[in-house]
């Protein structure tokens, strides 16, 4: 088996990391008096946002689980998922500058996610969803 490349391991566990960051946000949300008067001011509901929260969450995991298994499906999922999480929050936010950061988190991580190391690592190139066959048996159907 390929050894995972340093940089997707490094996201994983980042993305790891704000996913459980997001849980703790999440179920600490409505008791929070701050995030009680920033809800206020989004265009969602309490319980609207917990059901978006715990769905991100979950995709998350999913991604997580599928880029440390070098699942090509998983990175697309994340391109995908970020792009709706950042319209979503376009809408909602009532800063759209933090959108920004988000933005670059998103750009930053798909890069690494893209190179030609994280390709091998998960066996595809661009937008492919299943891995590509084995460069050997490519050769023999030529």
């Amino acid at each position: 088996m390929q050894k995972r490349p340093t940089s997707i391991t490094v996201i994983a566990i980042v993305l790891l990391v704000f996913t459980l960051l997001g849980v703790v946000g999440l179920v600490t949300a409505a008791s929070n008096a701050e995030m009680t008067k920033v809800l206020a001011q989004m265009h969602m509901s309490l319980p609207v946002y917990e059901a978006y929260g715990a769905l991100g969450i979950i995709i998350n995991l999913a991604c997580v689980y599928g880029i440390w298994k070098g699942l090509p499906w998983s990175r697309v999922l994340y391109l995908a998922w970020g792009i709706i999480g950042l319209v979503v929050s376009f809408y909602i936010s009532p800063v759209k500058a933090a959108i920004v950061l988000g933005l670059v988190i998103l750009v930053v991580v798909c890069v690494f996610l893209w190179t030609n190391t994280a390709n091998d690592w998960f066996q595809a190139r661009g937008l492919m969803l299943k891995r590509e066959p084995d460069r050997g048996m490519r050769q023999t159907f030529e």
